[in-house]
């Protein structure tokens, strides 16, 4: 069994790769081909006559097996044989052909080449071995000379170097169709570039030489070069993470990715590529990729169809980042808001417990004023400036963040100076769009500590402080106190306890104070008070819980609850009998700015059936001048209902005698306060004194409230009052005991 071997006159370049037949690119790679025969000439011969040569752009690198038995063991060792040289007659006749089974079938080889060689061709004869057995070509040792062993050998390991190609293409696709949903997962541009190059390695079978590069700051800047850096990166480029891409120099790596970006698609230049991902929002995404050696066209085609997948993560994880910038972030200051401000509390509170560190919001004074008379876009540059004061004040280990529209939420540990010196923040004037604009702020702080609620109460507790320096007017601040949570406790108690009186409809009742002629000796009128009694029976006066319904806006409902009470007694005093006399119903300031507040009025007397004509609304002087072409308007409307309208407290607002003759009252009442200070000495040119006379000027009615002395009285009388209203009369009292008070007094 001799291998016939021709002297090497022929040029194997010829049988080699046929694309550049004059310079064949070598890849350190070689193609393993397993020489199986029994005979050691063959293998000598087959050594000799392949010395060297070069197939597909690759050296051979020949295995030696001398039986069925060896070859075996030597392809269960060796999984990448390309192709194998396989004798037919050796320690059996047809021991090359029961190989070929083992190597198909239990081996499961699919993708080697089989060149069947014999120097007994009846033993297996040609037809029937290439109709039985799964193999690729059939040669006697006589046939294969040296030409035509290369020959044969090259048609070989291009048929064994395509069909790999074709099954990794299979196998990437497949990959692609199972891991692309793994894209979508990542959140952040680090994590999708991680998952990339984690994809390009699985792709292409082992580790890859990859830099990722994409916005450093999806926030800031557009999706130029300037806000591009190195995102990620693996093999020889690993050492480059975090580096931006102006610092990469004039280098071959940022030549691709300029080319990428003048391009806006991939780039495939010979041994690299420049993948483009694309742009979404204005940022834009590559990856720069050294491809392996002698890639095929259809690994290019795999790695483009990776690049949609690519695409789609990338436009996922800009827009997660924007959602997820929205939601916890300022745009205009890029501070974060409140929410991602508590969580970065919490996180950091153990470490700041002890170590001396503050919390406290600064609220800018009056700053909607400002941004209504300068412009939003002046607004939003203050805003911008305080942002750039507070964080250069407190330092960069601060947490500082826009809690409110006006307002910062800021955690620092202070220094000498201690925790009010932030507000020399606002010492200075700001400078916006040539405009010197002095501003003022509040604050208010807690000492950080580990308390039940965490960060969460740590706000609530510096809010509290903030409340109560408001109270103190501007530039103030305040530390938190336990009373004052313990007095923001008891009035949230006594808020739920008013709301829960009023729907209920039990401990709230109407007084009421008579009003009187003291010429006539008749009573004209009353004033409905509203009183509150718990179910404990324990009184709460009115100037605690009116102030607080005002505060809540709990007085509205409380103020529609007292008119429609009240008109419901006026007709029950009527079935009763009693004298006709008006009834004083004060109004607040939150109830008159109710849009509906005349239909609201028109609809209970409408349902009581209350004559207008014994109502008569009382409104403060501080309400009359708040808009007064608005509140004309109105009372006119309610004049048109039949009702009357008095201005109480008149005297210790800011009214001019202009507006007060414009509006259409019926009758001034003279606060409390000026009658007190009524005396024989000072009767003739006190204010009590001065108003009667005004009112008297403008054709109006006078009712002195507060009247307790006889000599109060007979001053008042001569001054030219003829109502009044005061302990020396009648204290507030329930219905009923107003009922009797009318009768005795009519007896």
């Amino acid at each position: 069994m001799n291998l016939s071997v021709l002297p090497r006159t022929d040029e194997l370049v010829e049988f080699l790769d046929d694309e550049n037949p004059t310079a064949p690119a070598v890849s350190p790679l070689c193609w393993k081909v397993l020489v199986v025969d029994d005979d050691a000439e063959v293998h000598q011969a087959t050594e000799f006559a392949l010395h060297g040569a070069v197939f597909c752009g690759r050296h051979l690198e020949l295995l030696h097996a001398y039986s069925a038995a060896e070859a075996r063991d030597i392809l269960t060792a060796v999984g990448d044989v390309a192709v194998i040289l396989l004798d037919v007659v050796m320690e059996r006749h047809d021991a090359g052909l029961h190989l070929v089974q083992v190597i198909r079938q239990e081996l499961g080889l699919a993708d080697v080449r089989i060149i069947l060689r014999t120097g007994q061709p009846g033993y297996a004869p040609e037809l029937s071995v290439i109709r039985e057995y799964d193999i690729n070509d059939y040669r006697t040792k006589a046939e294969l000379t040296h030409t035509r062993l290369v020959t044969t050998l090259t048609a070989a390991i291009r048929s064994y170097g395509q069909l790999c190609e074709v099954k990794a293409s299979r196998r990437g696709l497949e990959f692609l169709i199972e891991a692309g949903n793994r894209l979508f997962i990542p959140r952040d541009v680090r994590a999708f570039a991680d998952a990339a190059l984690s994809h390009l390695a699985v792709l292409l079978g082992g580790p890859v030489d990859a830099a990722f590069i994409g916005p450093v700051d999806w926030r800031d800047g557009m999706g130029d070069e300037e806000a591009l850096g190195v995102v990620a990166a693996s093999g020889r480029y690993a050492g480059l993470v975090g580096e931006p891409t102006l610092a990469l120099g004039d280098t071959p790596l940022r030549a691709s990715f300029r080319q990428g970006l003048a391009r806006q698609g991939h780039v495939f230049d010979g041994a690299s590529c420049c993948l483009y991902l694309g742009r979404s929002y204005n940022k834009e995404a590559l990856i720069h990729l050294d491809l392996p050696p002698q890639a095929s066209v259809l690994t290019r085609q795999v790695i483009e169809v990776l690049c949609v997948n690519l695409r789609i993560g990338f436009e996922n994880v800009v827009l997660f980042e924007r959602l997820n910038f929205f939601a916890y972030f300022d745009p205009l200051t890029r501070l974060p808001h409140r929410t991602r401000f508590l969580d970065r509390l919490d996180e950091r509170l153990p470490g700041l417990a002890s170590a001396g560190w503050h919390l406290g919001i600064i609220d800018i004074v009056r700053f909607s004023e400002l941004n209504d008379a300068l412009g939003h876009r002046s607004g939003d540059l203050l805003l911008v400036e305080v942002t750039r004061r507070l964080q250069a004040h407190v330092g960069e280990d601060a947490l500082v963040a826009r809690v409110a529209g006006d307002a910062f939420g800021v955690c620092w540990r202070p220094g000498e100076r201690g925790a009010g010196a932030i507000l020399d923040v606002f010492a200075a004037p700001f400078h916006v769009r040539s405009h010197s604009i002095p501003m003022r702020a509040r604050a208010g702080f807690v000492e950080v500590a580990q308390v039940p609620g965490g960060a969460v109460e740590l706000l609530k507790r510096a809010n509290l402080a903030l409340s109560h320096a408001k109270l103190e007017g501007d530039q103030h601040w305040r530390f938190f106190s336990i009373e004052m949570e313990a007095n923001t406790q008891n009035r949230v108690q006594l808020l739920n306890e008013l709301r829960s009186a009023l729907n209920l409809g039990r401990g709230l009742e109407l007084h009421y104070q008579p009003q009187v002629s003291p010429t006539r000796g008749q009573v004209v009128g009353c004033e409905a008070l509203i009183r509150w009694v718990k179910p404990t029976g324990l009184a709460v006066s009115p100037e605690v819980f009116i102030p607080l319904a005002e505060y809540t806006g709990l007085i509205v409902e409380i103020g529609d609850w007292v008119f429609a009470e009240a008109c419901r007694q006026i007709v029950r005093w009527d079935r009763e009998g009693l004298p006709p006399f008006r009834v004083g119903i004060n109004i607040s300031a939150a109830q008159f700015r109710e849009p509906d507040f005349v239909a609201k009025v028109a609809g209970v007397i409408a349902s009581t059936g209350v004559s207008p004509k014994r109502l008569e609304l009382e409104i403060t002087e501080s309400v009359a001048m708040e808009d007064p072409e608005s509140v004309a308007r109105q009372l006119r409307e309610l004049k048109a209902l039949g009702l009357r309208v008095a201005v109480d407290d008149f005297g210790c607002g800011f009214s001019s005698l202009g507006s007060l003759n414009r509006l259409p009252f019926d009758r001034v009442k003279i606060d409390r306060a000026f009658v007190r200070e009524l005396t024989p000495e000072t009767a003739e040119d006190c204010i009590a004194t001065l108003i009667v006379k005004l009112a008297r000027s403008l054709g109006l009615e006078v009712t002195a409230e507060g009247v307790e002395t006889e000599i109060q009285a007979r001053l008042l009388q001569e001054m030219g009052c003829k109502e009044m209203q005061g302990f020396l009369y009648g204290k507030p009292m329930s219905a009923a005991a107003l009922e009797t008070w009318v009768r005795q007094q009519a007896a």
